[in-house]
């Protein structure tokens, strides 16, 4: 009688273990297609995207186009930066421009990823680019990766 009751014990321990060895994994979190920081704060693409946007009409080379985005002075709050003379621009390749307070901070300075209601794809910019009514349009960095403070 023992036995059959250790047994019985055993089998039903093993088959709880059995059934704890089921579980789902956890959802691990999927990684960024695009990620890019503004000072100490790292952002993604997928978060921007969900982030109030605007649109904004803005000439280059003669040709106007709608750049869709979210504004650099919303970002800079996230990142808690509010005091600053100038912001440096860096894309992946290293390409990098400095733009001052008052274009960083002029409402029509944007951090881009739709280009006339479609997503980036030039290989020159996509998936993210700064474009600015207030600024040179050679400080419209593309694959832009860092905003830095005062560099």
């Amino acid at each position: 009688m023992k036995k059959t009751s250790l047994f019985l014990v055993a089998l039903l321990v093993l088959a709880l273990l059995a059934g704890c060895a089921n579980t789902p994994p956890t959802d691990e979190p999927e990684e960024s297609a695009w990620e890019f920081t503004i000072g100490d704060k790292d952002f993604t693409i997928e978060g921007l995207r969900k982030m109030e946007s605007v649109t904004i009409d803005l000439e280059k080379k003669g040709e106007v186009n709608s750049y869709t985005g979210v504004p650099l002075s919303v970002l800079l709050t996230e990142a808690g930066i509010a005091d600053f003379e100038s912001l440096t621009l860096e894309a992946e390749d290293g390409y990098s421009a400095s733009i001052t307070q008052e274009e960083a901070l002029h409402e029509n300075s944007i951090l881009c990823y739709a280009l006339d209601g479609e997503d980036l794809s030039s290989e020159k910019n996509a998936p993210l680019m700064f474009v600015s009514e207030a600024a040179s349009t050679k400080a419209w960095v593309g694959k832009l990766k860092y905003v830095r403070v005062g560099e």
